[in-house]
Order: C-alpha cells, then sequence, then structure tokens
C-alpha cells in the first residue's frame, strides 16, 4: 500500500505503518502552523458547555483532546474514525478525559441518529478523500438543526515557496498536487460541499500559514513533495537534491520563505 492509499484508507495498512502513521500524527501536531490550524478550528466551532460534538476522521484524538475542556464534565465528544488503530492511541492518550468517546466507523455511515450531536468537526479530512459528499451529508444529517458544522483543509495549489529556480518548482508541486494524494483541492470546494449537503449560511475563511524555518509541518511537506516527485519520475534524483539544497541554504542564510492556505468552512443546519 503507497502512502496516499495508507493515509485514504489506514484501516488497510499494516500495524508497522499505522504506528508510525499515529506517531507521525501526534508530532505533526506540535509544530506552529498545526496548532494555528487547530485553534482556528476550535475558535470557529466554538465549543460550549454540555454540548454533544462530533469529530469524523479524529485520528489519535488531537483536536477532541483540544476541545475536550471547553465542554466540561457536562458536554461530550464522540471522535469517529475508519482505523481502530488510530482509535486506539487516542482513547490511550484520552485516558483522563473521560467523556471523549471513540467510534470505529466510516465517515459517510455515522452509526448515530439524525440530529443527534449539537455540532461536528473535521479537520484535514476531506484532503485524504476521493468521495467527499456522503461524508459532508452525514455530518449534516446528524447534527441538530441549528447546529453547526465545521470542515478544515488545505489546498496544496496555494503553496508558495521562494526558490531560485521557478521552473522545476513548479514540477515538484504540480506533481505533487496532482498525482499524490486523496485530493489537493480540498479546501477550495468546501463551500460547493457544505451547499450540497444542505448546510445554511455556509461561510468559508482563509488561514494562511508560513514557514521561515524547518519547524513547521509545512517545510516537512515540501520536503516530501520533492520526495514524491522524484519517486515518481517527474524529477531526477539530481532535481531533487538540487532543489532541497538551495532551501537548506535559504533556512541557513534567514531567506527560507513558503506560505500555504487552509480553507475553513463553517455551516448551519
Amino acid at each position: 500500500m503507497n502512502n496516499a492509499d495508507a493515509w485514504s484508507n489506514p484501516s488497510q495498512a499494516s500495524p508497522e505503518d499505522v504506528a508510525r502513521m499515529a506517531e507521525h500524527l501526534e508530532e505533526r501536531s506540535g509544530r506552529p502552523d498545526m496548532r494555528q490550524v487547530n485553534q482556528a478550528v476550535c475558535e470557529a466551532l466554538r465549543p460550549q458547555p454540555g454540548e454533544r460534538l462530533l469529530e469524523v476522521g479524529c485520528g489519535t484524538g488531537i483536536v477532541s483532546r483540544l476541545v475536550a475542556p471547553s465542554l466540561e464534565k457536562t458536554g461530550a465528544i464522540t471522535g469517529l474514525d475508519i482505523s481502530s488503530q488510530f482509535l486506539a492511541v487516542a482513547r490511550q492518550r484520552a485516558d483522563s478525559a473521560s467523556h471523549i468517546h471513540f467510534v470505529n466507523a466510516l465517515g459517510a455511515a455515522i452509526p448515530h441518529p439524525d440530529s443527534y450531536f449539537d455540532g461536528a468537526w473535521g479537520v484535514r479530512l476531506l484532503l485524504h478523500v476521493f468521495d467527499p459528499d456522503p461524508i459532508v451529508s452525514e455530518m449534516r444529517r446528524v447534527v441538530r438543526p441549528g447546529g453547526r458544522v465545521v470542515l478544515a483543509d488545505w489546498d496544496f495549489e496555494t503553496a508558495t515557496v521562494d526558490h531560485p529556480d521557478r521552473e522545476l518548482t513548479r514540477r515538484i508541486l504540480n506533481w505533487r498536487i496532482d498525482h499524490h494524494g486523496a485530493n489537493n483541492w480540498s479546501g477550495r470546494q468546501l463551500l460547493r460541499l457544505g451547499r450540497q449537503a444542505g448546510l445554511k449560511d455556509v461561510q468559508v475563511y482563509p488561514l494562511v500559514v508560513t514557514a521561515t524555518d524547518e519547524k513547521p509541518a509545512l517545510t516537512q511537506s515540501l520536503w516530501r513533495a520533492a520526495e514524491v516527485a522524484r519517486d515518481g519520475g517527474a524529477i531526477t534524483e539530481a532535481e531533487h537534491d538540487a532543489w532541497v539544497s538551495a532551501l537548506k541554504e535559504r533556512i541557513t542564510s534567514g531567506s527560507f520563505f513558503a506560505s500555504l492556505v487552509y480553507f475553513i468552512m463553517k455551516g448551519w443546519k
């Protein structure tokens, strides 16, 4: 199973691969741009004490753990994911938060009745999904009238990086967009998906993350873009090495800059 397939359906990955992926999720969540996105989602969701909320594609429960304190002990979070192994990690990490519960299920077949939750959210979910419409429709179904759905996804074609070789940069980033991952345009599709699912007063706004060194997850995504372009035959080994070396030289000199736009959608039932 390749990397793209593993992230689209980690339930079919090997235990060793899932363990590495879970560790990657937890490590990545501590990077400054990921903290920025996760905090923005919490602000859009505006969790209130006593509410019953759902996270679809919760992974190891990172954002559920972030939201949980706002609900206090009278509220509850259900974290849903396709991977039982991710959920095993999530339960371990959330052991002190007894009001977070985890369910192994598909986002396109949420095992809860209509209007069960006050709100639902997903972060970096639809970029891994080939068919997002059923998931967004299910999220709307299980939210009560007046409840809200929040989704946050990147649009990788908005990635910019200040590199001396523009042509090579375009080849690398465009190959990543078109050939690696399930849906690298997921961010720009959120407005349409929300409205098609029947959500009302759908709002979408951009969140720009930046990188000036190796700490942000964005920088790691650029290294990965070069790797998959090389492995896919879009660039040579020499081109890969030259492209990465030029960026690392700029990091060393303090002149490196990259950016990426995430889009956050909020709609009501």
